[in-house]
């Protein structure tokens, strides 16, 4: 599990992925969603967060005094694990695009979940961090 407490640098929150399909949900919003004593999976059964294509969630949670800023990122529907790693690369840069919008950085990114790695030109100018 990633844990945000141990990363190297000031956590402020996370761009998060969940596609259609993905139930229980998987990866590190999975992690997160334990912590968060199933904060995403209750979004999910209230059809907040459905993991379709384009969809982008923003959710702040207070978390030790603290407010983090998570953005969920919707994936779509996939049928074959090549399928799925080509939609995380487009769902990745139209995340990217919304941190702009949001004017949020210095967000973690999990690079195993995204299929990135911690070089990513686009996320390192974004302040974006990246994990594995």
């Amino acid at each position: 599990m990633l844990d945000p407490a141990r990363l190297d640098h000031p956590f402020s929150g996370a761009l998060l992925m969940c596609f259609e399909n993905d139930r229980p949900l998987q990866g590190w919003i999975a992690d997160l969603d334990w912590r968060f004593h199933g904060h995403f999976s209750a979004l999910m059964k209230q059809q907040i967060l459905t993991g379709e294509s384009g969809e982008i969630l923003y959710a702040p949670l207070r978390w030790n005094d603290r407010t983090l800023h998570f953005v969920v990122v919707g994936g779509g529907f996939w049928k074959t694990p090549e399928d799925r790693k080509k939609k995380t690369q487009k769902a990745f840069e139209n995340g990217l695009e919304k941190l702009d919008e949001l004017k949020l950085s210095g967000l973690t990114v999990c690079g195993k979940d995204w299929g990135v790695s911690k070089d990513h030109p686009g996320a390192k100018e974004r302040g974006v961090w990246i994990a594995n």
